[in-house]
């Protein structure tokens, strides 16, 4: 789709000299918030300012030098450098910011195009927005500007400079595209309704229903999504499904809770300050799909330390160690020469110190959070401690923070969580 540009009447001026840099960086700035089209064709002109430039004095003034800033905003929080997770497959809207000089006698003309979903103008003429495609995919928006030379009311075909900004966007795809506990082919399984008549009325689903209904979104990991960064430590692929070991990188849907993400990078920062290697973490497990955690419990029996309304089905918990020697196991974090469950403690103060905070601050970020001396996800090669952290954003009964087990797994000791 070509739209024709818009180009605003032209007031006479009296022709001046050229300007010189510190002129041309007095020049206003200018915020560009541009309508949009899918066709690289499509452009919209903006004027302003004072100078009149040579092609050459463009390129070389301050203002429009390749270090000026032209970046794709949005208004959305789960923003990371040049990447967004959509939390919805809603429209976003987008702007344009670009902090070149304005320059009388050249125009500039915004492009955008993007390969996936489709770019619409909104009612304002210099605001669009972004539809994301009907499933879950990665989406790049590029928006190009250019600074095109005028004389006598003409505007030259050639852009004397051009730079792009680009974003990219990772689209869900909605829950009511899983049908028959399938979504796109991929396997999740039904979920169970925590008002269910086999659900015993004092366990958490019963009490706190409204923290175990199905994801509303699931996210497509693959190998064009899997490595895309989406917070200052973690890729979308960390949360795919025991991966490498069991899914083997194979493509795979994924329920993934934002504040999940948040909350680790909050438990990272809280990690280093403590002295421990926050940042060396290795996670176990991310997101478990319903079918995959009930035919686990079904198999493993006994030995299985799957729960039917775990948090992971719904991506809001993540297992985890502290792994700075790349050996898939809990580093020695107590000193004591040996890696046991006392390890886990270290973590698990700092995860009492972060959920206290939230608290405080009435973020419902806080969780449960649980320690284990091995772990029952038999495809991997190595056993280790771990831990457990969640967002259920719920308390216990006596309004204290969910914390398990009650002893210690080696000695049997009550452990006096309260303290760590």
């Amino acid at each position: 789709m070509t739209q024709a540009p818009v180009r605003p009447r032209l007031q006479r001026r009296t022709r001046r000299s050229v300007f010189s840099r510190a002129a041309v960086a007095r020049a206003a700035t200018l915020i560009l918030a541009v309508a949009a089209g899918v066709s690289l064709t499509d452009a919209v002109p903006y004027f302003g300012g004072t100078a009149v430039l040579s092609a050459a004095s463009v390129r070389s003034a301050a203002g429009l030098s390749p270090d000026f800033v032209l970046e794709i905003r949005t208004s959305l929080p789960t923003r990371y450098e040049t990447t967004v997770l959509l939390e919805k497959n809603e429209p976003v809207s987008l702007v344009l910011e670009c902090n070149a000089p304005a320059v009388v006698g050249y125009e500039p003309r915004v492009q955008w195009r993007c390969d996936r979903g489709r770019l619409e103008r909104e009612d304002a003429p210099l605001r669009n927005r972004f539809f994301p495609p009907p499933q879950s995919a990665l989406a790049t928006i590029e928006a190009e500007i250019g600074f095109y030379p005028q004389r006598d009311r003409e505007t030259a075909t050639t852009a004397v400079f051009r730079k792009k900004a680009t974003l990219r966007v990772i689209s869900p795809s909605p829950a009511s595209l899983l049908r028959n506990g399938l979504i796109d082919g991929f396997r999740i399984g039904e979920y169970l309704s925590p008002t269910g008549p086999g659900v015993r009325k004092t366990t958490y689903a019963a009490l706190h229903p409204e923290k175990f209904l199905p994801p509303r979104v699931f996210y497509l990991v693959d190998d064009t999504t899997r490595r895309v960064p989406i917070s200052r430590h973690l890729r979308l692929g960390d949360f795919a499904m025991d991966y490498p070991w069991f899914s083997l990188g194979k493509r795979q849907y994924i329920a993934l809770d934002y504040g999940l993400v948040r909350k680790f990078e909050d438990l990272i920062d809280e990690m280093n300050r403590a002295g421990l290697p926050g940042d060396k973490f290795c996670i176990i497990y991310g997101f478990r799909s319903p079918a995959y955690n009930t035919d686990r419990i079904n198999q493993d029996g006994d030995e299985s330390l799957k729960a039917p309304f775990s948090m992971h089905q719904y991506g809001k918990a993540i297992d985890f160690v502290l792994d700075a020697d790349g050996d898939l196991k809990m580093d020695d974090l107590d000193g004591d020469g040996k890696v046991t469950v006392r390890d886990t403690a270290p973590i698990i103060h700092c995860v009492n110190v972060l959920d206290r905070r939230y608290r405080s601050q009435h973020v419902p970020l806080y969780g449960g959070a649980g320690i284990y001396d091995h772990h029952d996800f038999w495809e991997r090669p190595v056993q280790s401690p771990y831990v457990h952290v969640d967002t259920r954003g719920f308390l216990d009964e006596e309004g204290a923070l969910i914390r398990w087990p009650a002893v210690w797994p080696d000695t049997k000791e009550p452990i006096a969580w309260g303290k760590l």
